[in-house]
């Protein structure tokens, strides 16, 4: 029998951390994972807070040798995380069930959070059930007993991400001493349960988020230090401890390693003309725009990418003998290599997601180049674009998200399975040795090549470039554009449809299948192919043209990838990261349209309201756990909460999160991957890329279980939209942002060749929490699209606005 709970409180001594005796290992911690989008946010308070080592286990894990009691000897303690779904349902807990059934002569301390707590009641007789109305992202204050976990805590203020409670009014249970509560305003009478221990076993659950940025630090990391105590507390009592550690093996990856693909191979063949050094010259032009050097270089309709950083830097690609350019394909699995110049050649082989982000991490690493202008963040490698498709094969459970059923007809009409609605590539990457970079701040302007033996052509594109007039900035009327425009037929999706979908999204919030559903929908614009050719090469570029000049972003940018081209105007970063050691994400949530009576204070008070800084909480929460499984405790910091910023015809809220790459200390995620035991910032960035896809300020969280209901409410394919577009540096860095504000064709089905017909595809939407109205999301969605939709307007004929049409 398990000593009472009197017996082993742990000694009063302040709130200091045990100190571990010097002889033995560290204690460990085993942290059992719900596939939350918050987890690795718990593993790495746990570890700065309590000097501990924690071990993550899945709940759909089987334990190791069939022996639970046997595996569990190694740890002092085990915590159960929060996660989507209901704890009435057996699945949705997994192994948690096997936790509350350890016969007595074989507890251990375990710690419950939200869904973990709730696990916990309802083991004990406690019913859960819905709430009057979730709580997500909500900070509020709760009042405590003031003793046990919470002694000198008398209140809390604390982030909530719940739909279902513990009715502890309709309970009978004398196992569970409640500890905490929380007074809904409305409802004052209604006391929730927050937090509760077990009577006779050492057990203890939380409903809130300790791990959460906006709950009080402070006081949270002292209730773990409680907790910690009163378990370190326990376990000497009963005698437990003296374990030794488990090989790092002992719980598998979520995937096995893939077998090395020969396309890699290929990929570095293709590239044998690339050095180890990017030679340069510079000079200054601060007239000089980066659009009228691209129209230099780059021919009407051959394969180009113009993309803007941060808004500072320009990178404008530039052919040579030796470029070339990587589609594939997530469905069918196909990766196209195209020689771009002299034979043209191709070849095309089948291989994984997993297998094409190991080529490109192997590419990136063979290829470092070692020194460049260091200041420009660009001196060769990629430029280009990756899917929203392609970040759901990302996510632990790639099948769910992707599942769905047969597509309908969308709201154009048009069933998605039609070859005239053709998608493009998950990933089209353009492999650039030769590059012009213009900082836009100082008007310096950087010629660039990682070729062997290139003197020559730098030194005729600069005699060039201090010659060029500069004819970047010419924004008049273009007749030839505005008469095809003027023939466009624009789609926007339909009212009653897009609200139903909303209705649909705050049912599953309210069912605690999510906390923040990112629900997009799709517009489409039909317009006349030009007859003539070179109107027809040029109306893309056009295209992006009006685009910027109608809507300046911080990352604009232009494709022409084969039959894919890109406009878009995005002012979000999802990623970028340096050449040492920093990664930083700035995810946007929350926008207000402009108007002549909206000034930036007026803005600040909506964005301010609970419903918009919960859509902007919920998203950094979850971009912390995305860097922390990369970088590892000790390892990420908010740099700037829930900011207002102007982006031009919006203002938008933002978060800025920054996280360290430390090979020696790998992140939770990747503690499997042998390849990033290395400096090379190349191979980490991709890595980071492939663990945060796709962004989450366009899924939601926790992103599984978000993007696997988006799939069945959306019933259609992103494509481009809401995935990523940027730069891979051969010299280490990186930068992608967020597409959106984009637009994007994939010219070749029948509408274009028979029917001389091309059609333009653009996204928009917003985050449905259940604070939402189906009438301020629709507002909102058209606020967005606009921004795009705009601009295949005419210009002699005046914004047409979405609303009438």
């Amino acid at each position: 029998m398990a000593p009472m709970l009197g017996d082993w409180d742990a000694p009063k001594t302040g709130n200091t951390v045990p100190q571990l005796d010097p002889s033995s290992s560290i204690k460990s911690i085993l942290y059992v994972d719900a596939y939350d989008s918050f987890s690795y946010n718990v593993v790495a308070m746990l570890e700065e807070t309590l000097g501990v080592k924690v071990t993550v286990m899945t709940i759909d894990s089987e334990w190791p040798d069939s022996n639970m009691n046997e595996f569990l000897q190694h740890y002092e303690a085990v915590v159960l995380g929060p996660g989507p779904g209901d704890p009435n349902v057996p699945t949705d807990l997994g192994i948690m069930r096997d936790i509350w059934n350890l016969h007595d002569s074989e507890l251990l301390p375990v710690f419950g959070i939200c869904l973990g707590f709730q696990s916990l009641c309802l083991h004990h007789g406690i019913p859960i059930e819905r709430l009057p109305y979730p709580i997500h992202g909500q900070i509020h204050k709760i009042s405590t007993s003031a003793k046990d976990i919470f002694e000198h805590l008398p209140e809390v203020e604390v982030t909530l991400y719940h739909s279902l409670y513990a009715n502890s009014a309709s309970s009978t249970s004398t196992d569970l001493e409640y500890l905490a509560w929380l007074s809904l305003k409305d409802r004052p009478e209604v006391q929730i349960p927050m937090a509760v221990r077990h009577l006779k076993k050492p057990f203890w659950g939380v409903q809130f988020h300790p791990e959460s940025c906006k709950s009080e630090i402070n006081a949270c990391r002292a209730l773990l230090r409680n907790w910690w105590k009163m378990a370190l507390g326990y376990n000497k009592i009963v005698g437990r401890g003296g374990y030794c550690s488990l090989p790092s093996t002992v719980i598998s990856p979520l995937t096995a390693p893939s077998p090395f693909p020969d396309a890699a191979y290929d990929m570095l063949n293709w590239s044998k003309s690339t050095s180890k050094i990017s030679t340069f010259r510079s000079l200054d032009r601060p007239d000089l725009t980066a659009e009228a050097i691209s129209e230099v270089f780059n021919k009407p309709g051959s394969p180009a990418v113009l993309f803007q950083s941060n808004g500072q830097y320009s990178i404008a690609s530039v052919p040579s003998s030796g470029s070339w350019r990587l589609e594939y394909n997530v469905e069918t699995h196909r990766l196209r290599l195209l020689q771009l110049y002299g034979d043209c050649k191709e070849t095309e082989s089948c291989l994984t997601v997993a297998q094409l982000w190991d080529a490109l991490r192997y590419l990136m690493e063979m290829k470092k180049v070692d020194s460049g202008n260091s200041q420009v963040p660009f001196w060769g490698g990629f430029l280009g674009y990756l899917s929203y498709e392609l970040g759901l094969t990302c996510l632990p459970h790639p099948g769910h998200a992707q599942a769905s059923e047969s597509p309908r007809p969308s709201s154009s009409g048009k069933s998605l399975s039609d070859p005239s609605f053709a998608d493009p590539p998950d990933v089209s990457l353009l492999w650039c040795e030769r590059s012009i970079v213009v900082d836009n701040t100082t008007g310096a302007v950087v010629i660039q090549s990682t070729r062997d033996d290139d003197e020559g052509w730098l030194d005729e594109t600069l005699q060039l470039l201090q010659t060029l007039s500069n004819n970047g900035n010419d924004t008049s009327v273009d007749q030839n554009l505005d008469s095809i425009l003027r023939e466009s037929k624009i789609r926007f999706p339909e009212e009653k449809e897009y609200k139903r979908q909303i209705e649909a999204c705050k049912a599953e919030l309210e069912a605690g299948e999510s906390y923040e559903l990112c629900l997009t929908s799709e517009t489409s614009i039909t317009l006349p192919v030009p007859e003539a050719e070179s109107d027809r090469l040029m109306f893309p570029w056009k295209l992006y043209r009006r685009l910027k000049t109608y809507n300046p972003a911080a990352f604009s940018a232009f494709a022409d990838l084969g039959e894919t081209k890109i406009a878009s105007s995005s002012p979000e970063c999802f990623l970028n990261w340096d050449r040492e050691s920093t990664l930083e994400m700035k995810p946007m949530k929350g926008t207000v349209r402009k108007s002549p009576g909206m000034t930036m204070e007026k803005a600040c008070e909506i964005l301010g309201s609970t419903k918009e800084m919960a859509e902007n909480l919920m998203i950094a929460d979850l971009i912390r756990h995305d860097l922390y499984g990369i970088c590892g405790s000790g390892g990420v910091h908010v740099e700037k909460l829930l900011e207002v910023a102007d982006y031009g015809r919006v203002y938008s809220m933002i978060t800025h999160i920054k996280g360290k790459i430390r090979p020696n200390h790998p992140g939770f995620a990747v503690r499997h991957m042998s390849q990033l035991n290395t400096p090379n910032m190349s191979v980490h960035g991709l890595t980071t890329l492939q663990r945060c896809l796709p962004p989450g300020s366009m899924t939601g969280a926790p992103k599984e279980r978000s993007c696997m209901h988006l799939r069945t409410i959306e019933n259609r394919k992103r494509g481009i939209y809401s995935g990523v577009m940027g730069f891979l540096d051969l010299g280490g860095g990186g930068s992608f942002s967020v597409l959106i504000r984009s637009a994007f064709t994939c010219s070749g089905g029948r509408d274009y060749t028979e029917n001389k017909q091309q059609t333009w595809r653009i996204g928009a939407g917003g985050a449905i929490t259940t604070l939402s109205t189906a009438e301020g999301e629709w507002d909102e969605m058209l606020t967005k699209l606009r921004v795009v939709c705009n601009v295949f307007t005419p210009l002699d004929a005046g914004e047409k606005s979405a609303t009438n049409s």
